[in-house]
């Protein structure tokens, strides 16, 4: 056995990474352009959803989040823009929506906003001088 070698050695020798692929399931171009050309995962091929928005069923459609647009130097960064840096994946949207009633939006656009007729008698306060 010292002078053979094993077939399935050679084999797997054989078929070695090309550079510039990153992927480790893609090898070749083939197998990159089908993954490439795979549709992308909604919320309900994971999770039983109900009645949920497209927005949610496709998180990957959100765009404008920190980690994709800024160009802010990062020491300047606060720890309050860490809550929105990133888009929301498919295991943080909700999976059930429940919309809140249109009533006091219908009658109020069909009213107008409230207006305040009174007399103003308070006194301006004094610019700085």
């Amino acid at each position: 056995m010292g002078d053979q070698e094993d077939p399935k050695a050679i084999e797997f020798g054989k078929e070695e990474p090309q550079p510039g692929f990153c992927s480790a399931t893609c090898v070749d171009r083939a197998s990159l352009q089908q993954e490439i050309r795979q549709p992308d995962l909604k919320t309900s091929d994971i999770f039983v959803t109900c009645n949920l928005p497209k927005r949610f069923e496709h998180p990957h459609w959100f765009n404008g989040y920190g980690c994709q647009v800024s160009k802010q130097h990062p020491f300047y960064r606060t720890s309050a823009s860490e809550y929105g840096w990133y888009p929301p994946g498919i295991y943080s949207v909700p999976s059930v929506f429940f919309p809140a009633g249109q009533t006091f939006t219908n009658r109020l656009a069909a009213a107008g906003m409230y207006r305040n007729y009174s007399l103003n008698t308070g006194m301006d306060p004094a610019g700085y001088s």
